[in-house]
């Protein structure tokens, strides 16, 4: 299941601040992936269909993708709550990341990457996952269970990491054709707490399924911005 991941460490900079298929759900970032070549015509033409900076709201700015962390705990377990095999999980089809963008302040991020698949039956399968009614349940489950210490890694949150609830958001707030879920943990300091919210939003065509990722950060990602963005990357895939 394709899901944006963002760099390692970085709930961790935020705190120290002025405050996964579905291997977790922290926005990694690499431009290319084992066994893919940059000059591949499906790849080249995948990366025209990312999201880019002028996209963003005057005023934001871009950061270098991170280094990709591709596995899931327990994805077997996952697996059978959802009800699919195990392979839809585990699948790592050659993929292509976007630069990390962010608001001014801070509070707001956007990441989005394309993959591509062997068929579009397979594009299909993954996903079909995001609108499976079995989905924000699951991840709840694994998210506070057998994804809990790789997420609290990844995240930098530590045992700071409170308890992560999965659910949706209103599809009006995408584009057509989309579906989603949303994850809201907050992670705990001796200081302040920090409410982190984050929403991957999944579209397919063809081979292709395309898998943009929004945070916010204490607020609400304003649903006019999320709708305007996936309606763009809608556009070009």
């Amino acid at each position: 299941m394709a899901t944006p991941r963002r760099s390692k460490g970085w709930a961790a900079a935020r705190l120290s601040g002025p405050v996964l298929g579905l291997s977790l759900i922290l926005f990694a970032t690499t431009v290319e992936v084992a066994g893919a070549t940059t000059n591949s015509p499906t790849l080249s033409q995948a990366k025209k269909d990312l999201l880019v900076l002028k996209d963003m709201p005057k005023g934001w700015t871009s950061s270098p993708a991170g280094k990709n962390n591709n596995t899931t705990p327990g994805a077997a377990q996952l697996a059978s709550c959802m009800g699919i095999p195990v392979s839809v999980i585990k699948a790592d089809p050659p993929t292509v990341y976007s630069r990390n963008f962010s608001s001014k302040d801070q509070q707001l991020t956007v990441q989005d990457n394309v993959s591509i698949y062997p068929s579009a039956k397979a594009a299909q399968a993954d996903f079909d996952t995001f609108s499976n009614p079995k989905t924000p349940a699951c991840l709840t489950a694994h998210s506070n269970g057998p994804g809990r210490a790789q997420m609290e890694s990844e995240t930098g949150a530590g045992k700071g990491l409170g308890t992560v609830d999965v659910s949706r958001e209103p599809a009006a707030n995408f584009a057509s054709h989309t579906s989603n879920y949303v994850m809201f943990f907050p992670i705990n300091s001796s200081e302040n707490t920090l409410n982190v919210q984050f929403t991957v939003v999944d579209f397919v065509k063809g081979n292709e399924e395309q898998t943009v990722g929004f945070t916010s950060f204490d607020s609400q990602f304003p649903a006019s911005l999320s709708r305007r963005l996936t309606s763009l990357a809608d556009g070009r895939l």
